[in-house]
């Protein structure tokens, strides 16, 4: 019985010290986890007593700071504290600047802690203190989510703090937090144009930094995209930057955070500045931040024009083909001028109000964060294999496969038979989403003016792409002339609809192939047996159904839960590069342009119809890859299949929301050249002449 007490006691001392050897509260949400964790495991009265909140967000996403810029929101804390126990206000380890799209957020994209004193009064007369912190964040990658966390702690209060609980993540959190420089007083001044700071940093700190970076509090201050212009008059560094769009008025004093970086780890300083006088006697210093590559500024007109001519242009893409092919066939069906004017309306309507909906989505997910491009929804797996499906029920449908009649699979039999107004409106939608993978010439400078516009002005843009795409069948049906140049009705419609079909099999079979580039082999199986579930459930025999409805449903729902599986939600591999190109970086290509040799990028993306058409036809072409090999010109390749932060960037830089995009870097360092979105052999081999020998 002795023994089995003493087994029983020492059991449970285990139990207790492992309980304090682990963090005390843990929680995770929205692809982050946070831990409360004491630094002593006790508490003592009379004393500060530090408290970390340690917040680990998952590889690829951030969550934000103070002043989380541009976009985002800074993470927050509730503390819900016993009476007479207060805390001081969190100390916030320095922030990384994130370029995302062309928008500048300050975060964090790895483990970063957040340090706060509780206070306990001398004469607190419990001997615990309960704690409870209620946290909420706001974490981003390719989208932004919210999340939020309940974290407890009962603490123990005695007259010493005994051991230390978790020292190195204590040490490490207090290496991050900025030194307390408040009292080197600088100054700030601003105008219209922008606002200028002074910071009399000293000598010993000055003579070792190489480059620096100011992170204002102050949010709606600055324009954080903006490149900041660092001087130095000796005594201090001088920083000046334009005032933000949002900017209301200015504060009576400004804190903030400077980060000078030297041969070993960043050092870290809070400042607090008042308003007074700036010297502007500085001269050029350290490494300024790099400005972003000069590109011309449209206004709305020229936007709109220029999205208009991309959308005309975005109907002769092979994306778009098959779609367009099913509405010239539900034209020329039409018995009625009246029928294809009201049709040709109505496929109008659904095309532009698609294309609002796209950009309202892609300038609210922008807005709350996430740098995306045009064809952003592209970038999902699960998008790509729905998308393949639709393409094959619309084929089944064309080859009489199916006549798809059951309930419901009603927008199916409207996709299909393309007859009568609801027929015309989502054929226009289908043509939307068909063709969002694509960027047709014009585009791509009017959708980058877009997205860094207010929502109408974009929207404004947006519609115009899509008035721009409805117009020819517009054109065709509201014109006499044209109209009557069309083929009459006949039993050859009967044919072409079945020759129809295969374009539509070739797009979901391309869907599938970009499916196994953003997956896997497991990926691609799993989808090919849902289309397979599918095709059963659509099957139609001359006798009859090969099932009935409601096992016809069972396999649709059957088909689509294949893709709640892991392979279609974990971190997908980068589609393969092939042995002649290199993986972008942007130090890959800052290395290349410093070794002095020509340097092609090429922005691509699997699911990129044009991307692959520019490849096959222009740069795989037999004279122009001889040219490439002879004047050993570095091939870069930015692939966008899968979502990379760092193409985004690129891409904002210089002002485009999608791809392709094809640079040119001469021989010799200068500005690269920016080829057209449609290329020949003819104007990749003048490109690559005049590079070579070192100028555009």
């Amino acid at each position: 019985m002795n023994k089995l007490a003493l087994t029983l006691a020492c059991g449970l001392g285990w139990i207790a010290a492992s309980a304090w050897a682990k963090p005390v509260s843990t929680a995770r949400d929205a692809q982050v986890t946070v831990e409360l964790v004491p630094e002593f495991a006790q508490a003592v009265a009379g004393r500060p007593n530090w408290l970390a909140l340690r917040v680990v967000p998952e590889p690829g996403w951030h969550t934000y700071w103070v002043n989380p810029g541009d976009a985002g929101l800074a993470t927050r804390q509730k503390w819900i504290l016993p009476e007479r126990v207060t805390t001081q206000p969190s100390l916030w380890p320095y922030p990384t600047a994130y370029r995302e799209g062309p928008l500048v957020t300050y975060g964090f994209g790895e483990e970063h802690v957040l340090l706060t004193a509780v206070e306990v009064p001398g004469d607190y007369p419990a001997a615990s203190l309960p704690l409870a912190l209620e946290v909420r964040w706001l974490a981003c990658k390719d989208i932004c989510i919210p999340g939020r966390a309940s974290l407890s702690l009962d603490w123990p209060v005695a007259m010493a703090p005994g051991a230390a609980r978790r020292p190195p993540l204590f040490a490490k959190a207090r290496l991050r937090i900025p030194a307390d420089a408040r009292d080197w007083s600088g100054q700030f001044a601003g105008d219209d144009a922008g606002l200028d700071v002074f910071l009399p940093v000293p000598g010993e700190f000055l003579a070792a930094a190489q480059s620096a970076e100011f992170f204002p509090a102050a949010k709606a201050l600055v324009d954080h995209a903006a490149a900041a212009v660092w001087e130095s008059n000796g005594q201090g560094l001088i920083w000046r930057m334009p005032i933000s769009p949002e900017f209301i008025d200015w504060p009576g004093q400004l804190d903030g955070v400077l980060v000078l970086q030297g041969q070993g780890a960043p050092r870290a300083f809070d400042v607090r500045l008042t308003a007074g006088a700036v010297p502007d006697d500085g001269q050029a210093w350290g490494q300024k931040a790099q400005a972003a590559p000069a590109r011309t500024e449209i206004g709305l007109l020229l936007a709109a024009a220029f999205a208009f001519l991309g959308g005309l242009i975005l109907n002769l893409m092979p994306c778009v083909f098959p779609v367009l092919a099913l509405k010239a066939l539900s034209l020329a069906g039409a018995e009625h001028a009246h029928e294809r004017r009201s049709e040709s309306l109505y496929y109008a309507a659904g095309v532009v109000l698609s294309f609002l909906c796209v950009a309202a989505l892609l300038l609210g997910l922008r807005a709350a964060g996430a740098a995306l491009g045009w064809g952003f929804q592209l970038q999902n797996p699960v998008v790509v294999g729905v998308l393949a499906y639709l393409m094959l029920v619309v084929g089944l449908g064309l080859a009489n496969w199916t006549q798809i009649g059951m309930s419901w699979m009603g927008l199916g039999q409207q996709l299909v038979q393309q007859s009568g107004h609801k027929g015309a409106f989502l054929t226009g939608v289908l043509a939307v989403v068909v063709a969002s993978p694509c960027t047709a010439p014009f585009m791509g400078a009017a959708l980058g003016y877009a997205v860094t516009q207010n929502p109408p002005t974009a929207l404004a843009v947006f519609a115009a792409l899509g008035v721009g795409m409805a117009f020819p069948f517009l054109l065709v049906s509201w014109v006499p002339a044209l109209a009557n140049r069309l083929p009459r009705p006949g039993p050859w419609m009967e044919t072409f609809k079945k020759v129809l079909a295969w374009p539509m099999f070739a797009t979901a079979g391309w869907l599938m192939w970009v499916l196994y580039r953003q997956t896997s082999g497991l990926g691609l199986m799993l989808a090919l047996l849902g289309a397979l579930l599918i095709a059963v459930a659509v099957r139609q025999s001359p006798g009859g159904r090969w099932v009935s409805e409601r096992w016809a449903a069972g396999l649709l729902v059957l088909a689509l839960a294949g893709f709640l599986l892991p392979p279609f939600h974990g971190a997908s591999p980068q589609a393969p590069i092939s042995e002649n190109w290199m993986t972008y970086s942007d130090q890959v290509v800052a290395d290349l342009r410093a070794s002095g040799r020509p340097v092609f990028v090429n922005f691509t993306a699997s699911w990129c119809i044009s991307c692959l058409v520019n490849e096959q036809a222009a740069l795989s072409n037999g004279a122009v890859r001889e040219l490439i090999d002879a004047e050993r010109v570095a091939m870069v390749k930015a692939d966008w299949t899968n979502y990379d932060p760092q193409i985004t960037q690129a891409l904002a830089r210089f002002g485009r929301n999608g791809v392709p995009l094809y640079l040119l870097y001469p021989r010799g360092g200068g500005e690269p050249v920016v080829l057209p979105q449609l290329l020949t052999p003819g104007i990749v081999r003048q490109a690559l002449e005049a590079a070579v020998a070192g100028g555009p």
